[in-house]
């Protein structure tokens, strides 16, 4: 394999930019054919596969900031698609679920989403997709990885200096 000539032969560019192309489509075709957002909808197929659930929880599945999934929960929540409870278990805890309209509208944009899958993946050479789904998945644990190992190191002396100002 040939070294990078410039960052955007990178990997990391690669996939940046694929999944920003992804988004940019999967965000004007929802905002166009259903008035929801991609944020709002990516919160809302994590809230329709672990009903109830905590914004803190959807964060830590698509790995984002809590203040961008509040957000998110906040617009679902007054546009009838999602409610939030007490948990009667923790009542410092909020759960989120989806109301009746909110699971219509899930239904309807997941179809538009499953076609789409269909399309890229028989876009891929026979038994490609398989490959790439398992690469995919080699490549997040990896990135998990080296997530934690910044968590566990100590801050550098430079860090440690920019805080103190």
């Amino acid at each position: 394999m040939r070294q990078p000539k410039n960052v955007t032969d990178f990997l990391t560019s690669r996939v940046l930019r694929l999944s920003n192309t992804f988004g940019l489509y999967a965000g004007r075709r929802y905002r166009d054919q259903f008035g929801m957002t991609l944020p709002e909808w990516r919160v809302m197929s994590i809230i329709a596969s672990c009903e109830p659930t905590t914004a803190r929880e959807i964060s830590r599945i698509l790995a984002t900031d809590k203040g961008w999934v509040g957000l998110s929960v906040d617009n679902l929540l007054r546009r009838g698609f999602a409610t939030r409870t007490a948990d009667q278990r923790d009542a410092r805890r909020a759960l989120i679920s989806l109301t009746a309209p909110g699971k219509e509208m899930h239904d309807a944009i997941l179809a538009v989403a499953r076609r789409r899958q269909r399309r890229l993946l028989a876009a891929l050479p026979e038994g490609a997709a398989a490959t790439l789904i398992a690469s995919l998945d080699r490549l997040q644990m990896e990135a998990d990885r080296m997530l934690a190992e910044l968590d566990e190191a100590p801050a550098p002396p430079h860090a440690t200096e920019s805080r103190k100002r």
